[in-house]
Order: C-alpha cells, then structure tokens, then sequence
C-alpha cells in the first residue's frame, strides 16, 4: 500500500515484482505500472487469440498447472482453446507479454535515476542485465537502494543497502515524506471488477476457495459452487513449488 500511494504521489513509476500473489495488483496500482515477471496466479490467457485474451479470476488458477505443464483447464469464451496459466516456473523462459510486461520493465530501468529492491534475494534478477542498465557506464546507472536481511549479489553495487525489514523501512520512508499509508480496502479491491465470472458448466473447474468482498457476498467466481476442503495437491504454492520434506525411514 505504501508503493501505491508513492505512485500516486508519482515518487515511484514502475514496480518490478518477483511475486505471484497478485498483491501489487489488488493494491491499486495500475496493470501500465506493473511487471509480474513470475506471472499472477489470479490470471490465466488464451494464447491462440490475438492479442492474448487475458481472463482474471477471483481464485487460484493454478490448481491444475505446474513445471510445463501450464493448462488450467478452462476454454477460452471467444475461440474454445485451452486456457493457460502465466507462472514462470524456475527452468523456463517467460514469453508472455502480460502480465510479465517485460517491455514496460526494460523501458522503466533505462529512464530510471533510482532502482529500489524491497526484500528480493536478487538471485534471479541479478541475471536480467536489461533490469540494471548494465549497458550504461557505472557513472550513468540508475542509483541502487537494498533493503534486505541477508546478503545480496547486488550489495556491492549499492548505493545503500539496509539491513532491514521492508515494513519497518517503508513506514520509517512514509514518515519522512509525510505521507500517509493507505489502508487496504476490500471493496475497493480492482480484482473484483476486473474478475471474468466463470460460464455455466464452468462451476466444478475448480476447489480453491474464492476471493470475497465479504462473508456476504457470494463470489464472481463461484457461480454457486460448494467449496472443497480438499488439501492442495499442485499448482504455484502446491506440489509445483514447495520444497521437498524428507520422510523418516521405518526400520
């Protein structure tokens, strides 16, 4: 929230985001101002329309998908092809042009005069030179900012690097420039008004639990569909991503 009010106040231009929670999003920040280079969870696309026919959902879409193996298993409402997710998996190369927005990033660095990293390991945007001007002389580079815990491969290339967690800075920086943070509203949350409701026949296409604007309110996504307690199997927070626990060995 903090970002988005910095981008209103025209502080910040452009937000590069490693995350797939969509969070930068549902803050307000508008789609011109936002790079997903992960993807979003909440967005799934047709690739056979032209331009990519995007369809933004109130729920998990990625339920089904996994390490290349990307369809949801849902049909696009104009040409019937299978929809897909837009998570970049480790081992692939994104080629979507939303809600990657690799162009607006690229565009975004070269004009930048600052380049700040908020809680990013930077181990995989260290490999992106396009995202540091790397092309420029050192002289010439946009000023870089760190905040973060541990080391990062960019430290030395930094400016500033505090050691430190993202809240605790950010409300010490919305302090010193007087500006207030604002609070997340869910009502005004633009996924809603942005969500593609789901087709008749549609329903049962998927068990994650909805977004609601309250316990209410029943969900542009559910179309009345019972909600599975069923544990997560797969998708990007799932069996897709996580880290592997060793099981002890009966003797």
């Amino acid at each position: 929230m903090s970002i988005a009010r910095l981008h209103e106040q025209k502080l910040v231009q452009h937000v590069v985001s490693q995350n797939c929670d969509g969070l930068h999003l549902r803050s307000g920040l508008p789609r011109s101002a936002i790079s997903e280079l992960h993807g979003n969870m909440y967005i799934e696309v047709c690739t056979a329309c032209t331009p990519n026919r995007e369809y933004v959902r109130v729920f998990d879409v990625t339920e089904r998908t996994a390490l290349h193996r990307h369809q949801t298993g849902r049909a696009c409402h104009r040409c019937g092809a299978a929809l897909r997710d837009t998570i970049v998996h480790f081992g692939e190369r994104g080629t979507l042009g939303q809600p990657l927005n690799w162009e607006a990033a690229t565009q975004a660095a070269s004009k930048a005069d600052t380049i700040l990293c908020l809680g990013s390991s930077l181990k995989v945007l260290k490999k992106y030179p396009r995202l540091w001007c790397m092309t420029k002389p050192p002289s010439r580079r946009p000023k870089l900012y760190i905040v973060n815990l541990q080391w990062t491969p960019k430290d030395d290339w930094a400016a500033l690097k505090l050691h430190g967690k993202c809240d605790d800075v950010m409300q010490l920086l919305m302090d010193e420039l007087g500006l207030e943070i604002p609070p997340y509203s869910r009502w005004q949350d633009p996924i809603f008004s942005l969500a593609t409701p789901l087709r008749a026949g549609e329903e049962g296409s998927h068990s994650r639990k909805s977004l609601r604007r309250s316990r209410e309110e029943p969900s542009p996504g559910d179309q009345g569909a019972p909600l599975s307690s069923a544990p997560i199997l797969g998708g990007w927070f799932g069996r897709g991503c996580a880290k592997g626990t060793k099981r002890k060995r009966v003797t």
